[in-house]
């Protein structure tokens, strides 16, 4: 529409129609405030294309999605880092619980060699006792001492019973056997001796 068809004159005439004057006037304010709102419609700016809105929020999201990448990046270091000292803190732990119990063990073997060296020493020392006392004693004969009496009696009742106590045998058992091959004075003196050394 512009302003030739607003104010065109050949309409159809009748008998009793409007002031043909009045009719132009009222066409050509309609035509003027047509042209005046397409004059202020072509000055309005160009609005921006379609494409340019949506490039921007395509960046936003880009961003957006870097952002977060980055926060998972530096919070899973971070998780890693506490899982390393966690780990290293462990480990530590164990090489001090490793080192006590080596010292302790240390510990154990050296009072087992103690004891081994005053058993050993006792009996040296026994056996020192029978060599004096009788010629050839035996240390766990199978067979009562055939005329062994006295002192030869009670040396070699204590050489056995100690045999017997370091081998494990139990106190009554040991009684037992000194009763029915040896005559002895004080049998549980002896044997309170005897297991007494054992047990140092």
């Amino acid at each position: 529409m512009d302003r030739e068809g607003i104010e065109r004159h050949n309409f159809p005439t009748g008998r009793r129609g409007y002031e043909r004057e009045a009719v132009d006037a009222h066409l050509r304010r309609v035509a003027d405030e047509f042209e005046a709102l397409r004059d202020r419609a072509q000055q309005l700016p160009t609005p921006p294309p379609l494409s340019a809105g949506t490039s921007e929020q395509v960046r936003v999201i880009l961003e957006a999605a870097e952002r977060s990448a980055a926060d998972l990046r530096a919070k899973a270091a971070e998780e890693a880092g506490a899982h390393v000292t966690r780990v290293g803190d462990a480990a530590q732990d164990m090489l001090a619980r490793l080192g006590d119990l080596e010292r302790e063990l240390g510990g154990l073997m050296e009072a087992l060699r103690r004891g081994g060296d005053r058993l050993t020493e006792g009996l040296a020392e026994l056996q020192a006792q029978a060599a004096g006392a009788a010629p050839e004693p035996a240390i766990a004969p199978a067979e009562p001492l055939a005329g062994a009496n006295g002192d030869a009696d009670e040396t070699g009742a204590r050489l056995i019973a100690l045999n017997m106590a370091l081998g494990g045998t139990p106190r009554e058992e040991t009684a037992r056997y000194l009763a029915e091959h040896f005559s002895l004075a004080d049998a549980e003196a002896l044997l309170d001796d005897v297991y007494a050394r054992a047990d140092r």
